[in-house]
């Protein structure tokens, strides 16, 4: 009998549309707010660029060399590394006009990124632009979609 009762007071989660708490903990909007390390959480892109309203800015890490060296066997006995990362950087974002900041890069000279790109490796080697693609939409804003890429050991032009 007090089991029925309860079951009919709580009823577990049903879906998006059951009210307070119970919706929160089916959708994941609950977020803990508290000192480290939720305090040190970053969200959205650390810092603006110049030039375009940034949306996105992403880097990845890789070496561009690393090959397995094998045995008489053909099983990997080693492996040959790069001893610093290359990085490919995308960053997207509305224009705020021409001729200024991310706006300004062209083929062939050294890039300068407001955001960070030596989280990981030493950050040695300039950017260079490799393709932009812009964007305009009807119901839309002008936008840019930027590939930049570095390398370690391209440190001057």
């Amino acid at each position: 009998m007090i089991l029925k009762r309860l079951s009919k007071w709580w009823k577990g989660p049903t879906g998006f549309g059951t009210a307070g708490i119970r919706r929160q903990r089916i959708s994941g909007q609950l977020i803990v707010v508290g000192g480290p390390p939720w305090s040190l959480a970053q969200r959205g892109v650390e810092l603006d660029e110049v030039g375009i309203n940034i949306a996105a800015f992403s880097v990845r890490y890789y070496l561009a060399v690393n090959e397995k060296l094998p045995s008489n066997v053909g099983i990997p006995r080693a492996r040959a590394l790069a001893n610093d990362f290359s990085r490919d950087i995308t960053l997207r974002g509305e224009t705020l006009g021409s001729g200024s900041g991310v706006m300004a890069f062209t083929i062939g000279t050294a890039c300068a990124l407001a955001n960070d790109i030596n989280t990981f490796g030493t950050g040695a080697g300039i950017v260079l632009l490799d393709e932009v693609t812009e964007s305009q939409e009807r119901a839309g804003w002008r936008s840019i979609d930027m590939r930049l890429s570095s390398d370690p050991q391209l440190i001057a032009i």
